[in-house]
């Protein structure tokens, strides 16, 4: 009896160990498994990993703890397949190709198991091996994983750079995360139509993400103003958040304000604030933005002084008002500097152009260097220049580049002919090139200390 009674409980805690695997560790890991399914059907490819991630970890354990487990086959089979849906694959791809050799699989194992082989390959750089076997799945039963194989097929194509094939394979499939994917390549590929058009159609869908800025920037710097535009203004009627409208027009404000789009600039500028009620950093930049615009009508460095002293401490606390400073500094440094020949002079003049954005005040330098420093080498380019920069009086001071200095490089340059053989070809350059480095050195000490943290209270 009383051996009897002892294989009793032996077959009972075998019986209970046994439900224990099943409900501790199977039972969790295909829960996670059907979460992260239910994920991937919400376009939730973020959530759906991490999901895949646990229950393959859950997996793991029971085939590490209860190797010889009747189970053992079912967590096999879990462990592989959302290991590979979650991207470990060098130890998924291995169980696979086994489980996918045997028998234990039923038909929609097996499909699921094929289609996680598949997106290691794609994710392996095997995508032409991956696309058959994709291909041969989009008539399943099963239609979340005929949807999947879609987009994994479209994913393969997108990877061996096949952009044209990713509409075909998609077909009427929304897909929201790769339609980003192919945004991302077609950006990188400067295919900046077919971004404006997915574009267009991820906003008539309030589908925003933080690439929209980039991209808005991209096509801008691409000359695709009415582009840019359209996007913004679909966004717009579909209401997306008012910190992400915020965002894209201030960077339509920003790009556009660079190329002295200044209406254009002004408009979206006053939205990005209006809309950045919560956005601080974005009101901020926003506002100094604003104020500083008016940076393109100062004529004199008497109208940037007094720009400059208008802006109150919350502007100049914002990064882009912080840059515009800087430039200042460089900009005071060189034309307080006296030298002969001017340089310093010409140089803070391409410094208001280029840097400041203020063509107004870098012609009036450059006429001032033109009329007042008679000796210097750079006169003839100071009159070049300034004939940039303004058209109606340009003819004229070309002319009388021609006319006074015909030896000088510019003339050369004016008349067609090899500036090269000019002596100030080399010479003008060299003495911008010596004031600049000179003036260089002392502005990075100057913006060095400016930019240490201040020193606690008390503080030697």
């Amino acid at each position: 009896m009383r051996a009897a009674h002892r294989l009793t409980l032996v077959l009972a805690s075998w019986l209970v160990g046994s439900g224990c695997v099943y409900y501790n560790g199977i039972y969790n890991a295909q829960a996670e498994a059907r979460l992260a399914d239910a994920k991937l059907r919400r376009d939730d490819d973020g959530e759906a990993t991490t999901r895949f991630q646990r229950s393959a970890a859950i997996a793991e354990t029971v085939l590490v703890r209860h190797p010889k487990s009747k189970w053992r086959n079912r967590a096999l089979y879990i462990a592989a397949r959302s290991g590979a849906m979650a991207a470990q694959c060098e130890r998924a791809v291995p169980r696979l190709q086994q489980l996918l050799a045997g028998t234990t699989l039923n038909a929609g194992e097996r499909d699921r198991s094929r289609l996680a082989l598949a997106t290691c390959e794609v994710r392996g750089g095997r995508s032409a091996d991956a696309r058959p076997r994709l291909d041969s799945m989009f008539r399943a039963s099963d239609r979340e994983l005929a949807r999947q194989s879609r987009i994994w097929a479209a994913r393969a194509a997108l990877s061996m750079g096949d952009r044209d094939a990713v509409p075909a394979y998609l077909g009427t499939l929304d897909a929201g995360v790769l339609q980003w994917e192919l945004i991302s390549a077609s950006m990188s590929a400067r295919e900046y139509a077919r971004v404006e058009s997915l574009l267009v159609q991820r906003a008539r869908l309030g589908d925003y993400r933080e690439d929209v800025t980039r991209a808005l920037r991209d096509l801008l710097s691409d000359g695709r103003v009415d582009g840019a535009e359209r996007i913004v203004a679909q966004y717009d009627a579909a209401r997306v958040r008012d910190d992400s409208r915020a965002r894209m027009h201030y960077a339509l404000g920003d790009m556009h304000a660079r190329v002295g789009r200044d209406s254009l600039a002004r408009r979206h500028l006053y939205a990005a604030r209006t809309l950045s009620q919560r956005d601080t950093m974005t009101a901020h930049d926003a506002n100094a933005r604003l104020a500083l615009l008016d940076l393109t009508r100062v004529a004199s460095v008497r109208e940037l002084d007094t720009l400059i002293a208008r802006q109150d401490s919350v502007v100049w606390r914002t990064s882009y008002a912080r840059q515009v400073a800087e430039r200042v500094l460089l900009f005071r440094l060189l034309a307080g500097r006296g030298d002969a020949e001017s340089a310093s002079l010409y140089l803070a003049a391409e410094i208001a152009r280029d840097s400041l954005r203020a063509p107004r005040l870098a012609r009036a330098l450059f006429l001032r260097v033109a009329r007042e420093s008679g000796a210097s080498p750079l006169v003839p380019n100071a009159w070049y220049a300034a004939a940039l920069l303004e058209p109606d009086s340009a003819a004229a001071w070309q002319r009388r580049v021609l006319a006074d200095f015909g030896t000088s490089a510019v003339a050369a340059r004016l008349r067609g002919d090899d500036p090269a053989t000019r002596p100030d070809f080399v010479t003008a350059p060299e003495l911008l090139r010596l004031n600049w480095t000179d003036a260089l050195r002392i502005w990075s000490d100057s913006v060095r200390k400016l930019r240490l943290p201040p020193k606690p209270a008390g503080s030697r």
